[in-house]
């Protein structure tokens, strides 16, 4: 008879087994039972339950794998410190690729300075100090076209900023600009200038009718300045308002001149101008007179007809209805 490992199995003698054997005389045909340990038929049992095929290892079961008192099976141990533990370190392999890592970033940190340094000392001055250094020319008191002149020479641009009244400076002329002078430029610098419009010059506003602060504020508007104030009669306008200006309206003049103001007192007496009397006939000259009511006298004792010799008022003075007018003949008629 063979075990499991296909060794021949000898019995073992039991005893008085001999004397059985003697006794029948032959041996018995039945088989022998083993008695066999647990492990050993749990491994049989596995082997029978997982068929395996020809060239094919079966697995061994967890049994077989897991030893006894597993340390993923036990339980920590409160006593021990997980700080002091020898822990493993990490394969050499991650250490390498560690190191490479770093040696990659150290080189590309040197290249960047190293090309930063080159572009600063190197590239950047031949596109800043291409030009000579220059200083900016004094052009207050010139010309656009003179300025333009001085700066082309130096290889500067002049550019206008604006333009400004100023008494001062003629038109045309800059009044400032920026840099100043004297400033140190590169070439291809711009300068911007100021130019002068001259003096400043405003038109004198109508100012018929209106009354005195309408009028002083139109004034000041227009950049004039409000001058003395004259009251004469008129009749065109009423009482306090404006009849004429000195310098009359449209008037061109530089700015803070001053305008005066003739202003209407009311409508006044009606005058009239004493014609040249004299030579004519004194019948039809009295007549005309006191029609349209004007007094005429003559002296006593002279003539009352006959050409004028005299007459008071003197010829183109000025008269009202109130005057008397005295007149004197010759004593004969004139024909």
């Amino acid at each position: 008879m063979t075990g499991d490992s296909g060794r021949p199995v000898t019995e073992p003698a039991s005893p008085g087994g001999g004397k059985r054997a003697k006794a029948g005389g032959a041996r018995s045909s039945e088989p022998v039972r083993i008695a066999r340990a647990p492990e050993d038929v749990a491994r049989d049992a596995e082997r029978e339950r997982v068929p395996t095929e020809p060239g094919v290892v079966p697995l061994p079961s967890e049994a077989a794998i897991a030893p006894p008192d597993s340390p993923a099976e036990a339980a920590p141990d409160p006593s021990i410190d997980p700080n002091e533990l020898d822990l493993p370190h990490p394969p050499p392999e991650r250490r390498h690729r560690l190191a490479g890592a770093f040696s990659v970033a150290a080189l590309a940190i040197a290249a960047f300075a190293t090309g930063l340094f080159l572009f600063n000392n190197l590239v950047m001055p031949r596109f800043i100090h291409v030009n000579a250094e220059v200083r900016v020319p004094d052009l207050t008191n010139l010309t656009v076209d003179q300025a333009e002149k001085q700066v082309s020479a130096l290889h500067l641009q002049l550019s206008r900023a604006g333009e400004r009244f100023d008494p001062s400076v003629p038109t045309g002329f800059i009044l400032s600009q920026d840099p100043a002078e004297g400033t140190p430029v590169r070439g291809k610098r711009r300068v911007m200038v100021v130019v002068s419009l001259g003096e400043e010059f405003s038109s004198v506003p109508a100012l018929f009718g209106e009354s005195m602060r309408g009028a002083r504020l139109l004034i000041d508007r227009a950049g004039l300045r409000a001058g003395g104030t004259t009251r004469a009669p008129s009749d065109e306008v009423g009482e306090g308002l404006v009849v004429a200006s000195d310098p009359p309206a449209e008037t061109v003049l530089p700015r803070e001149t001053p305008v005066s103001f003739l202003v209407s007192s009311g409508a006044g007496r009606e005058e009239y101008v004493m014609p040249e009397l004299l030579g004519r006939e004194i019948t039809g000259v009295k007549r005309q007179l006191e029609a349209i009511g004007f007094r005429v006298v003559t002296p006593a004792g002279t003539s009352s007809v006959g050409g004028i010799v005299f007459q008071d008022p003197a010829p183109g003075s000025r008269i009202t209805r109130d005057v008397t007018i005295s007149l004197q003949a010759m004593g004969r008629l004139i024909r």
